[in-house]
């Protein structure tokens, strides 16, 4: 660890940016690197500092990511149901469940239950994909064109994997399903739209309904804002069925 200098740390960091990573993953795989170096320090001892500490990194903090609204989103669920492949079921997916891209990413056939009386996503972490936060493990009930894309899904199954040309049983690559989706996205909504868009657009649109402030954390996998909403199960399915049911588009 004693080893290392500020200008490798810098020389890491440009070989990051050389990869045309965008600033918020750099910062994460940076603050991982700095995260682990400080742990071995501490754990053996070492008299010696964090390399990784203090090195420049780029930011993103004024960059705001717009949701997706409804004209554009109903328009981007249509050519889903066009276009009919697996990239389009996984645009589909997000759009109607606010699930973050490397949720749905990682998702198994296993997850998607479209045989109950409330359809519903089964949240959890697996080996090949992690989930952010405690509060990301969730139920999330399918409506509207993330049914559709779910049930699409399961007649077309191949594997235990829903995305599986992203993953396999150790990774799960949702930078590359990014670029792809991202690409696609821009020639439909515009050329400042990413798939993170409709994630933010579903928080709008359940906030257009008056929808609950918790159950909207509930359901985005948020985390909570106060001690009280941690305390009980949530809101049951059938709850939050009926109002994700008040954000679907007709396709009329």
């Amino acid at each position: 660890m004693d080893c290392y200098s500020t200008a490798d740390a810098a020389e890491f960091r440009q070989w990051l940016v050389d990869k045309r990573l965008g600033n918020t993953l750099l910062q994460r795989i940076f603050g991982v690197v700095k995260a682990v170096v400080n742990f071995t320090i501490k754990e053996q001892g070492l008299d010696c500092k964090n390399a990784f500490s203090g090195v420049y990194l780029p930011s993103e903090v004024n960059k705001k990511r717009l949701p997706i609204k409804e004209a554009k989103l109903k328009q981007l669920q249509k050519e889903c149901i066009h276009l009919d492949d697996d990239i389009r079921w996984l645009v589909a997916l997000i759009s109607d469940t606010g699930m973050r891209l490397s949720e749905a990413v990682g998702l198994l056939a296993d997850d998607l239950v479209i045989d109950a009386q409330r359809p519903y996503v089964n949240l959890i972490a697996h080996p090949h994909r992690r989930l952010k936060t405690d509060s990301s493990e969730r139920v999330i009930p399918l409506v509207g064109s993330s049914l559709w894309a779910a049930q699409r899904i399961k007649q077309t199954q191949n594997s235990s994997f829903c995305f599986e040309r992203y993953c396999d049983t150790d990774n799960c690559n949702s930078n590359s399903a990014s670029a792809a989706i991202n690409k696609w996205i821009k020639t439909i909504v515009g050329p400042d739209a990413v798939i993170h868009g409709l994630r933010h657009g579903f928080r709008d649109r359940l906030r257009a309904v008056e929808a609950p402030v918790d159950m909207i954390d509930q359901l985005g996998g948020w985390s909570l804002r106060s001690v009280g909403q941690g305390y009980g199960d949530g809101y049951p399915l059938d709850l939050l069925s009926r109002w994700m049911e008040k954000i679907v588009l007709s396709q009329s």
